[in-house]
């Protein structure tokens, strides 16, 4: 589908959505999850694998995309990518000349389609790259997701919550937070800036703050297990105007609807660490 500033993204007939359907995948990439994680920056600093869970594959645009802005780096480079299909991927893949994000990694693209696990190199950058094909909010549930290796960054990008209620509800963002190790700081940002998901996130057990603007978008949402990955930590102003939304009740199950906070949800959120 060609958006209106010219470039090309993959649009979704089962869900009716657009891939990062203003400014395109690779400017979203790079301005949502590249620039906000302060990736290279991180990447070029760290020791052993740096570890990136990239929850809703897609077309890989994003993961691409962190792996082009690192490719002069000399780095150890493990990505987890979730989805419950491959076939926007396989799709993007036979378009390639719509989607030059794409160029140049096709072959190692195909391959990771193959084989759902792949490695390879580009100069000194080393890169594991694991697929996990699967219904994400199960997939937390199980032992197997305990096992996986503890994420640095987790780029989330999951379609609505009006068109897919069960990536957003608070049971799930509540596993995604127990799987991280406390000792390990992690960022997740999303370009939500719903004060549904902000609750849900700080519930959770998350430190929330605004996240970068991107496209339409003036601000977004970056969550993370450690309030100094955060630039502008959400305040006591922002928490009186969720006592007041009409839409800030998380979904306890996925199910889309808009509520204000309960009684007792507002108790819990007053007493978070980042309120006191």
């Amino acid at each position: 589908m060609k958006l209106a500033n010219g470039a090309h993204s993959v649009h979704s007939l089962e869900h009716a959505e657009t891939f990062h359907p203003v400014v395109g995948p690779v400017a979203e990439a790079e301005t949502l999850y590249v620039r906000q994680l302060r990736l290279v920056e991180r990447i070029q600093n760290h020791n052993g694998d740096f570890v990136v869970w990239d929850v809703g594959l897609g077309a890989a645009a994003n993961a691409v995309t962190v792996l082009r802005a690192t490719k002069g780096l000399r780095c150890s480079i493990h990505l987890l990518s979730f989805d419950h299909t491959l076939e926007p991927l396989r799709f993007a893949l036979d378009n390639v000349r719509h989607l030059p994000y794409l160029e140049d990694y096709e072959a190692e693209l195909s391959a990771l389609l193959d084989k759902i696990h792949g490695a390879f190199k580009w100069g000194e950058q080393a890169v594991r790259w694991d697929l996990h094909v699967a219904d994400f909010p199960s997939f937390l549930t199980q032992p197997a997701a305990s096992a996986l290796a503890k994420p640095h960054a987790i780029m989330f990008d999951a379609f609505s919550p009006a068109k897919n209620p069960a990536m957003w509800t608070q049971p799930l963002f509540g596993n995604l937070f127990r799987l991280l190790a406390p000792d390990r700081p992690c960022a997740l940002p999303t370009y939500s800036r719903s004060t549904m998901l902000r609750v849900t996130l700080l519930l959770a057990g998350f430190y929330v703050g605004v996240g970068h603007a991107t496209g339409e978008k003036e601000e977004t949402t970056i969550a993370a297990n450690a309030l100094e990955l955060l630039e502008e930590p959400l305040d006591q102003r922002w928490l009186e105007r969720a006592r007041r939304s009409t839409s800030a009740e998380p979904m306890w199950e996925p199910l889309y609807r808009q509520a204000p906070l309960a009684v007792g949800t507002w108790e819990k959120l007053k007493t978070h660490p980042q309120f006191r």
